[in-house]
């Protein structure tokens, strides 16, 4: 038997396993820190750890991440936007008319603010209506976070979700039709990114009626409530989020529709595990990690001054909506004042759309799209923890959340 003298050494190689595993590692006990010491959301953690690891060296580029990285944002984002889906209830609308004026108010306010701010700069233009069209919607990932991680409960919460919803279908809709008008003013064809984006939201309405009508059905033959059932669940959206890939159709509005049309179903939500079990809670923890990761010192250094430019008449108009229209819709100074402040984060709905056009055809300055990402990473940090800080004003976290 050989000693161990004997033994050729043996040679390490770190994998890439290892380094999502450390980053995991970190990512965890940073979220899980800042809830028990500081009472802030895990997800501000999550962020950090990203940042921590980019500023290092280990960061990733946004407009090239690879493959892997970019299915997992999508996963991630399909199941959060099919969970948020399914807690809105469109028939409010119709019972308070006043919450539709709040979400178109608040959305075109941010729309035209954040133009108005890039303008200003020298960013302004078609492009810069688009990047600031993706930055128009409040985060659906944030607001479906700090719901379940605090347990909020209360109108403005409810409210959060809602226009979240609403926002982000207006900010999927309009950056879809602005691309491609853009890149058919070169080329004359007008009614081509009519056609294309008709495409693509008749191909989302038709996946999202054939997810929920595959839930629906699965439904009566499994309780969703158990962790393993929650896995079929997650399937099922990771097969049609595959379809509608493919088939160039929204990946993102098809799970929200579906989610909705679910919903409409029911007069109370389904009961089942918070982003579907552990499975999409690893997934959840990744989305923010990626984030983080992909906002390089470069990228935040040159794009900070602009991004600022971008989200701070951003956070004004996020407030002026449901300050003018919150009394007739039915909520206190209060209440309308903490309804604007839980819309000022910004997460992975905005940052896809980022990617989404940085990979276009479109010619783009490259200080626009640094200043969309910097305008993210502010949003995300400095606004969920104002979210965070309104919904306990507004009375919708009753008691501070222990470690779960």
């Amino acid at each position: 038997m050989p000693s161990l003298h004997t033994l050729a050494p043996l040679p390490f190689h770190a994998d890439g396993v290892l380094w999502v595993g450390l980053a995991l590692v970190l990512a965890t006990l940073m979220g899980e820190s800042v809830l028990r010491l500081l009472r802030w959301p895990r997800l501000i953690g999550f962020t950090a750890a990203g940042l921590l690891i980019a500023a290092g060296g280990g960061g990733l580029e946004a407009l090239s991440l690879q493959t892997g990285a970019r299915a997992v944002i999508d996963a991630a984002l399909a199941m959060l936007l099919f969970e948020l889906g399914h807690r809105v209830n469109l028939r409010w609308l119709r019972a308070n008319p006043w919450l539709v004026f709040t979400s178109l108010g608040e959305w075109v306010l941010s729309l035209l603010a954040g133009w108005a701010g890039l303008s200003a700069v020298g960013l302004g233009g078609m492009p810069g209506l688009a990047v600031s069209a993706a930055l128009a919607c409040a985060s659906p990932a944030v607001a479906l976070r700090l719901s379940g991680e605090f347990n909020a409960r209360g109108q403005v919460t409810e409210r959060m979700l809602l226009l979240a919803a609403l926002g982000t279908t207006l900010s999927l809709l309009c950056v879809g039709v602005l691309t491609g008008w853009i890149g058919a003013q070169s080329s004359g064809l007008w009614w081509e990114p009519l056609l294309r984006q008709a495409y693509a939201i008749g191909g989302a309405v038709l996946a999202a009626a054939l997810l929920a009508w595959a839930v629906n059905w699965v439904e009566r033959h499994f309780d969703f409530a158990d962790e393993g059932a929650a896995l079929l669940l997650v399937g099922l959206i990771l097969l049609v989020l595959s379809l509608t890939r493919a088939l160039h159709w929204s990946s993102m509005l098809t799970p929200l529709l579906a989610g909705m049309l679910l919903r409409l179903y029911s007069e109370r939500p389904r009961v089942w595990p918070r982003h579907f079990g552990t499975a999409g809670g690893v997934l959840v923890v990744l989305l923010f990690l990626i984030i983080g990761l992909s906002m390089n010192t470069r990228m935040l250094v040159g794009g900070l001054s602009a991004g600022c430019a971008l989200a701070l008449p951003r956070v004004l108009a996020k407030l002026a909506a449901p300050l003018a229209l919150g009394r007739p819709s039915g909520l206190s100074w209060r209440q309308s004042l903490a309804l604007g402040m839980t819309l000022s984060p910004a997460a992975g709905v905005s940052f896809v759309l980022l990617l989404d056009l940085g990979a276009s055809q479109l010619v783009l300055p490259p200080m626009l799209l640094d200043a969309g990402f910097a305008a993210v990473a502010v949003l995300l940090l400095a606004g969920t923890l104002a979210a965070r800080w309104a919904l306990g004003r507004a009375g919708d976290i009753k008691a501070t959340p222990g470690a779960r």
